[in-house]
């Protein structure tokens, strides 16, 4: 059996500058979600330099809510760790497909 080793790859096939991210917290809280929420975050901005992050609230609905976006930095992430919990808060149900492209495709999600 065979590993890729994770981490930043040499090469990418996508310009991370123009990198347009969500993360979004779903079902039932975690206690570990705040820390993948930093790292996603961290890993984004200083290893890929990718600048447009965003946090989406409540789950899946928050993908059809103008509200629920939040821009997402190092700064606003940092101490998150510390937290039990979701940042962003999380939510069961709301799935719906459709509305969920159309929030990602209205905002540039890629």
């Amino acid at each position: 059996m065979k590993f890729l080793k994770g981490g930043p790859r040499e090469y990418v096939f996508f310009d991370p500058k123009k990198v347009r991210a969500a993360i979004v917290t779903c079902g039932g809280l975690c206690p570990g979600l705040n820390v993948v929420i930093r790292e996603v975050v961290m890993s984004l901005h200083f290893n890929y330099e990718a600048q447009a992050i965003y946090g989406v609230k409540w789950g899946y609905k928050g993908f059809y809510n103008d509200e629920s976006w939040t821009k997402l930095t190092p700064h606003i992430v940092k101490n998150i760790h510390k937290l039990g919990g979701t940042m962003l808060g999380s939510s069961r149900g709301g799935f719906n497909a459709d509305k969920i492209l159309d929030g990602i495709e209205k905002r540039g999600i890629n």
